[in-house]
């Protein structure tokens, strides 16, 4: 078998609907299967893949196991020669799968290829970039980026300067849509589980590339890609596996002992950078009501509770616990 496309869905029927419909409408030519992950959904996601899709192998967990551990039990259970990793909330466009074939046949160095990722009204979606760095995550994640320190680093990071219109080699494409060799996860060892979500598909990336592989973006083939779907539905616990996970994958790249030192500043920025947000959201509401502005009042009520929430129930968790 050619290919194997592998989905892990958590609470998103629709979007899963819409993906798995958009790669039957547009099957590659040679023989492929589906398989998706479903990561113990509380909506109707399994069920509608029973009904409407019988031909989907369709793994369902007792539990959330994470986006890593999930894409293993169906790298696991798949057959192809090279494997997509796709999210629920993505739609294929027509040719688009035989082109991510046709690109891994004709260069056999390249470990991974990334399509170019399209927003719902049809606008570039940046989906390729720099592996991150020290400086680029204290901008991201601290105080710093008010400022702000060390943001010529964070869009070198986020490759803010390629306008996705051209074959590229790179360090990471986006997990989204990912397509690579079944051989390089065989040797590799797949996703790794110690990141439930977020980053795992720049480690696996860095260690493709570590290995000799090419990593390549590729705008020919085009795919739909909603974002954030199912971690809109935990906005909090959402930041929270963003640092642990970019911390993670520190301690594995960089060393436990550096990424020590570095969070001797990090995690102190980053919790002022909570301070901040909320006073600012304090500000906005303030003005909002002197103003006598409904709507802006409401959203920065709603941006403040947010804001609130985070600094005094979770910021502990960033300085003590991950």
């Amino acid at each position: 078998m050619k290919l194997s496309i592998v989905i892990v869905n958590w609470n998103v029927e629709e979007d899963l609907t819409n993906c798995i419909r958009s790669i039957t409408e547009n099957a590659p030519a040679g023989e492929h299967e589906v398989i998706v992950v479903d990561n113990a959904s509380t909506d109707a996601s399994a069920q509608m893949v029973k009904e409407q899709f019988p031909q989907v192998i369709l793994v369902v967990n007792e539990e959330n196991l994470g986006f890593a551990k999930a894409n293993n039990i169906g790298i696991a259970r798949s057959r192809g020669e090279f494997i997509l990793l796709l999210n629920p909330d993505t739609v294929v466009h027509p040719g688009s799968l035989d082109a991510l074939l046709k690109f891994m046949n004709d260069n056999e160095d390249v470990g991974v290829c990334g399509p170019k990722l399209v927003n719902t009204d049809g606008t570039t979606q940046p989906s390729a970039r720099a592996f991150p760095t020290l400086r680029g995550i204290i901008h991201c994640f601290t105080i710093m980026r008010a400022i702000p320190i060390f943001r010529r680093q964070y869009n070198k990071w986020l490759m803010r300067d390629f306008a996705h219109d051209r074959q590229m080699d790179v360090d990471q494409v986006m997990g989204a849509a990912l397509m690579t060799r079944r051989s390089i996860l065989e040797q590799l060892g797949g996703m790794d589980e110690a990141f439930f979500m977020y980053y795992e598909e720049v480690d696996l990336c860095y260690r493709i590339k570590q290995a000799g592989w090419r990593i390549v973006f590729t705008p020919e083939p085009v795919i739909t890609h909603r974002g954030g779907q199912s971690v809109g539905q935990i906005p909090v616990r959402r930041r929270i596996m963003t640092l642990k996970s970019i911390l993670t994958f520190l301690r594995k790249h960089r060393g436990r002992n550096a990424t020590r030192l570095f969070n001797v500043f990090f995690k102190p920025a980053v919790c002022l950078q909570d301070i901040y947000n909320v006073l600012r959201a304090i500000i906005t509401w303030s003005s909002a009501v002197a103003m006598r502005d409904r709507r802006k009042r409401i959203e920065a009520a709603k941006r403040l509770r947010t804001t609130s929430i985070w600094l005094f129930k979770y910021s502990w968790r960033v300085l003590f616990r991950i």
